[in-house]
């Protein structure tokens, strides 16, 4: 069976449910999708162990895919048996994309085994985690003694959507250019009202203050074309004033790579008489090699997130 790339294993087994999914990496014909095989329910309890069968041997075919890269099923069970998280064939887009942030999975893979008349049939949902599309195969079982055969013409037909279907079932990624070039589309007409940013952050692993989240909001702010006025600087009041909470603290560790979570709380006022014209709140998750790099990449994603929502207030 192939192994799953350390990154998507990590981010996905060490994020929380109420994150909401990772954004995945830019979609490439020739990129495996982490798709995970969940046991097929079947109509007659006297043939559970079909089920399992049945996920383990298209487990087992899919691992040679060049379209699919499979998640460890010893994690899967895991995590969902921690999460009471059903793993039944009657799994929803909804159920899946909760899943797939727990998991790492980009597809989900799940079904079930029943009779049709004098037949077996196998029915399979291949489920987006991150785009929430479905798609359906299926496969007659001629031979219950010989289910490998029909499990193996699913396989086929699995394989088939994978590839045909990749940029459609996953979520592009924006390149830094392009998310600014977007924001720039949200901003209003000049004159741009100034802006100071005043954001306390901790970092509960370290001693010190970590500033990723204001640096964020304000790097941005200025290429977009704002007066960013410091918050230290008591001869010039800007016209709007940002500011909140931010933390971050460690999530977990596999192997060398650690996750944080990273949580920033906002408000934003007028400053000429205090009315508060917006607060929201944003927690991402990040990982990476240290826990204060990956705290500051989760602080600076949420920061991101709420950039899209600041901007087009402040151009009203």
């Amino acid at each position: 069976m192939k192994h799953l790339p350390s990154l998507i294993l990590a981010t996905g087994l060490l994020a929380s449910p109420l994150l909401g999914q990772t954004a995945a990496p830019p979609a490439t014909s020739n990129q495996p999708l982490a798709t995970a095989i969940l046991n097929f329910q079947t109509a007659d309890d006297t043939v559970n162990k079909q089920g399992a069968d049945v996920a383990t041997l298209l487990e087992a075919d899919l691992s040679a895919s060049p379209n699919a890269i499979m998640v460890e099923r010893q994690d899967v069970d895991k995590v969902l048996g921690e999460h009471e998280l059903g793993m039944s064939g009657l799994v929803s887009a909804d159920t899946a994309a909760k899943i797939g942030s727990l998991t790492g999975a980009q597809v989900l893979v799940t079904g079930r085994l029943f009779a049709v008349g004098t037949q077996n049939m196998l029915v399979a949902k291949i489920i987006s985690t991150e785009t929430s599309r479905v798609y359906g195969v299926t496969a007659t079982v001629n031979d219950p003694a010989n289910l490998a055969a029909s499990v193996q013409e699913l396989s086929d037909k699995i394989d088939k959507v994978l590839g045909t279907n990749h940029d459609v079932m996953v979520v592009r990624q924006e390149t830094p250019e392009q998310h600014l070039a977007r924001l720039r589309g949200l901003v209003g007409q000049p004159p741009l009202p100034t802006v100071t940013v005043n954001i306390t952050e901790r970092d509960y692993t370290q001693p010190t203050i970590d500033p990723a989240a204001q640096t964020e909001i304000m790097k941005t702010l200025e290429q977009l074309g704002y007066t960013v006025i410091d918050a230290s600087n008591v001869n010039k009041k800007a016209d709007i004033l940002i500011s909140g909470e931010a933390f971050s603290e460690f999530g977990a560790r596999r192997g060398n790579l650690v996750s944080s979570l990273g949580r920033i709380e906002l408000k934003v006022t007028r400053t000429s008489n205090g009315d508060l014209l917006w607060t929201d709140r944003e927690t991402r998750v990040a990982v990476d090699l240290g826990s204060r790099t990956a705290g500051k990449e989760a602080l600076q994603k949420s920061a991101q997130i709420l950039l899209e929502r600041i901007v087009p207030k402040l151009a009203k």
